[in-house]
C-alpha cells in the first residue's frame, strides 16, 4: 500500500441520515496515486494510479448515521465527508443522492471498528478495523453502517452503541455481529453465558425488525508459542458463536479459523506486517491497513463460499489474498507477549490455554 505524507483533501456534504449514492470526480494535475474514503474512513478505492491530464469518476454507497459509542454521549452525525488522499495535484468534486438500498449494520470491538489514520500516512501503523475495509469489496447495492467501538463487549453495545441504529433497521437490512476480545474480561461473560445469550439477544432484535443475522467468531490474536503455533485465547468464543449461529438458523463466519489458519502458516515473524506496528512497538491483536483489508476479504470469501445473504452485493474480481509463508528458521519474537497475555485482564480462557491449536478448528 502506498504512503501518503500530505493531509487528504475533504469535502463535507450536508445530508440527514440516510444511504447515498456518491459520485467523485477527480482531475490530475500531475501523475499520482490517491485513494478515497468516506466518514471515518470507510474505504472505497485504495492506490489508484491517475496521470497527469487524466480524468476518473468513482461511484459507491455512503450510509449516514448517528452513533452512540459506549462511556460517550449520543453523537448527530451532521452529512457525508469524502477524504480524498494523495502526493500529487488533484481537482476533486463531489455529489450525493439519496437511494434506497439496504444496510448492513455491524455490531463489533476494535478489531472491527473503523479507525482514523495520522499524516504523513503509513499503511503498518495505522490501525485499522476491517469492517471499514468491507465497503471497497461491494460491487454496489448495499450501505456499510459500522457502529463496532473499541474496548466494546456485547454487553456494553447494547446498552449504547445499539440504541443510534436500533429503530433504523428494517426489512431487507442485515446484522454482523463479531464480539469475543473484550467479553473474555469480563466474568459474566463467558462464552456459553453471557457472551452467547448476548449474541442471540442481538439477533433478535435484528430479526424482529426484518433484518438477516450474520454472526462471525473473533479474529485470533497473534500470540505465538515457541513452536509457532498460537495460544488458544479465543476457541472456546469462536465455539459458542458458532452454536449461537447454529441454534439461529443463521450465516456464520469463521474468522477465529480464518485467521489462525493463515497467521500460523505465515509464522510469528511474517505476521506482523499485517498488525500495527511503530518502530519496536508492536500489537498483537489489532490488525494496521494491510491486515484489515485482508480479514475484510476473508469475511467476504466465506460469504462467497457459503453463498451467504451477502454473497449477491461482494465483488468477487477483489478478494485476491496472497498467502505468506514462515522462513525456515523463523523464531518466535514475542516472547513477552506471551507473558503479557496473562496480565491483560483475560478472565474467561479455556482449561487449554497453553495448548496447540493447530488443527483442532473444525
Amino acid at each position: 500500500m502506498n504512503s501518503y505524507m500530505l493531509e487528504p483533501l475533504e469535502i463535507d456534504l450536508n445530508a440527514p441520515n440516510g444511504n447515498y449514492e456518491v459520485t467523485v470526480n477527480i482531475k490530475a494535475h500531475s501523475d499520482t496515486v490517491f485513494s478515497v474514503y468516506s466518514q471515518n474512513r470507510y474505504f472505497h478505492a485504495i492506490d489508484r494510479h491517475i496521470s497527469a491530464g487524466e480524468e476518473a469518476e468513482l461511484k459507491f454507497i455512503v450510509n449516514v448515521c448517528d452513533y452512540h459509542f459506549y462511556d460517550c454521549d449520543y453523537c448527530a452525525v451532521p452529512g457525508i465527508k469524502i477524504s480524498i488522499a494523495s502526493d500529487g495535484d488533484l481537482t476533486v468534486t463531489a455529489a450525493a443522492q439519496p437511494v434506497n438500498v439496504p444496510t448492513v449494520y455491524i455490531c463489533g470491538d476494535s478489531t472491527v471498528t473503523n479507525q482514523p489514520a495520522e499524516y504523513p500516512y503509513h499503511p503498518e501503523s495505522t490501525y485499522c478495523g476491517w469492517g471499514q475495509a468491507l465497503p471497497m469489496l461491494i460491487k454496489g447495492g448495499l450501505a456499510v453502517s459500522n457502529h463496532a467501538q473499541s474496548g466494546s463487549c456485547t454487553a456494553e453495545f447494547m446498552s449504547s452503541n445499539l440504541t443510534a441504529f436500533q429503530d433504523k433497521i428494517k426489512p431487507g437490512d442485515y446484522m454482523v455481529i463479531e464480539f469475543g476480545h473484550n467479553d473474555q474480561k469480563r466474568a459474566e461473560l463467558d462464552a456459553y453465558g453471557g457472551y452467547k445469550s448476548n449474541i442471540l439477544k442481538l439477533a433478535a432484535i435484528a430479526r424482529e425488525k426484518g433484518a438477516s443475522v450474520i454472526v462471525c467468531s473473533p479474529i485470533n490474536r497473534i500470540i505465538f508459542e515457541p513452536d509457532g503455533t498460537l495460544r488458544n485465547l479465543l476457541g472456546s468464543y469462536r465455539d459458542a458463536a458458532m452454536e449461537a449461529a447454529k441454534e439461529l438458523n443463521a450465516d456464520f463466519i469463521d474468522q477465529w479459523k480464518r485467521t489462525t489458519d493463515y497467521f500460523e502458516t505465515a509464522g510469528p515473524v511474517k505476521s506482523w506486517q499485517f498488525f500495527r506496528c511503530l518502530g519496536d512497538e508492536r500489537d498483537y491483536t489489532h490488525t494496521n491497513d494491510r491486515g484489515g483489508i485482508m480479514i475484510a476479504k476473508f469475511f467476504a470469501q466465506e460469504m462467497l463460499v457459503a453463498n451467504g445473504v451477502l454473497a449477491q452485493y461482494i465483488d468477487p474480481e477483489l478478494l485476491n489474498v496472497e498467502q505468506i509463508y514462515a522462513d525456515p528458521g523463523d523464531a518466535c519474537e514475542n516472547n513477552d507477549a506471551l507473558e503479557h497475555s496473562k496480565t491483560i485482564g483475560l478472565v474467561n480462557v479455556p482449561e487449554d490455554f497453553d495448548a496447540d491449536i493447530t488443527g483442532l478448528q473444525k
